[in-house]
C-alpha cells in the first residue's frame, strides 16, 4: 500500500471517529433512541457525518458520489441501531458495519488522490505517521469509552446510587485522562508509567474502596479500569507496530 493510501485510509477513519462521537451529542443519541427513524437527530447526525468524512477524503471534485451514500448508509445503520437493545456487541455490530462502508469508499478512491496543497499541511494530510498517532488517541478517548461503557452496563445497573456519587462525569474524565497516558507511555517505550499510573489510581481510589460494603462498586471500579487500561495498552503496541512497518 503506498503511503498516500495509508493517509487516505486513516483521514477517512479519523472523520468516522471524529463525526461519530465527538460530534455526536447525548441528546442525540437519547433523540434517535427514542424517535428512531422519526428523529431529527438521526438525519443531522447522518449530515455531519457525511460531510466531515467526504472533507477530509479530500475528494471535493472526484467524489461526490460520497455525500449522499455516506448519508444514506450511516442514517439506515444507526436507525437500526436505535430499534436495538444497549449491548455491547450491538455497538461493536453497528462500529463494524460503518467501517466495511468506509472500506469501500477507500477502495473506489485510493491511489487517485494527491491531497490538498501547501507546506506543512500538506506534509501533515499525507503523513501516515502523524495521522496513525492521532487515530489511536481519538480512540482511546472515546469510541473505548463508549465500548468499555457498553460492556461494564450490566454491572452499572447493580450499583446502589442512593448517596452521593462524587463529580459529575468525573470517571469519564478519569477514563478519559488515564487512557490517554497509558497510550503515550507505551508509545514514548516509557511502560514504568503506565506500572506507576496504575498504582497512583489504586492508592486515591483505596479510601473508596476498601470498606467490605463497596464489594460491588471495588470490582466494578476494577474491570473497568483493567478495561481502560488494556484497551490503551493494546492500540499503543499496535500503533507502534505499525510506525515501525513504515520505517
Amino acid at each position: 500500500m503506498f503511503i498516500s493510501d495509508q493517509a487516505l485510509l486513516i483521514r477517512l477513519l479519523l472523520g468516522h471517529f471524529v463525526s461519530d462521537f465527538v460530534f455526536q451529542s447525548q441528546k442525540m443519541v437519547e433523540g434517535k433512541t427514542e424517535y428512531r427513524l422519526r428523529s431529527r437527530a438521526l438525519y443531522l447526525h447522518g449530515a455531519i457525518y457525511a460531510v466531515i468524512v467526504f472533507a477530509l477524503s479530500g475528494a471535493w471534485k472526484q467524489a461526490g458520489w460520497m455525500l449522499p451514500c455516506l448519508f444514506a448508509t450511516h442514517v439506515l445503520l444507526d436507525g437500526w441501531k436505535a430499534t436495538r437493545p444497549k449491548k455491547a456487541a450491538v455497538f461493536l455490530f453497528d462500529q463494524l458495519a460503518h467501517l466495511i462502508v468506509l472500506a469501500g469508499v477507500f477502495l473506489l478512491l485510493a491511489r487517485t488522490l494527491t491531497g490538498p496543497a501547501g507546506g506543512l499541511f500538506r506534509g501533515l494530510w499525507q503523513s501516515p505517521r502523524i495521522l496513525g498517532i492521532a487515530l489511536a488517541y481519538l480512540l482511546v478517548l472515546w469510541p473505548v469509552g463508549r465500548l468499555i461503557g457498553e460492556m461494564t452496563e450490566p454491572f452499572r445497573q447493580q450499583l446502589n446510587y442512593s448517596r452521593s456519587r462524587g463529580l459529575a462525569k468525573a470517571g469519564l474524565w478519569i477514563g478519559c485522562l488515564e487512557r490517554a497516558f497509558v497510550l503515550s507511555f507505551v508509545l514514548l517505550n516509557q511502560l514504568s508509567g503506565v506500572a506507576l499510573l496504575l498504582g497512583l489510581k489504586s492508592l486515591f481510589r483505596f479510601g473508596e474502596i476498601k470498606d467490605p460494603q463497596n464489594r460491588k462498586e471495588t470490582e466494578y471500579i476494577l474491570i473497568g479500569t483493567m478495561l481502560s487500561f488494556g484497551f490503551a495498552f493494546a492500540i499503543g503496541i499496535a500503533v507502534k507496530t505499525f510506525l515501525k512497518s513504515l520505517s
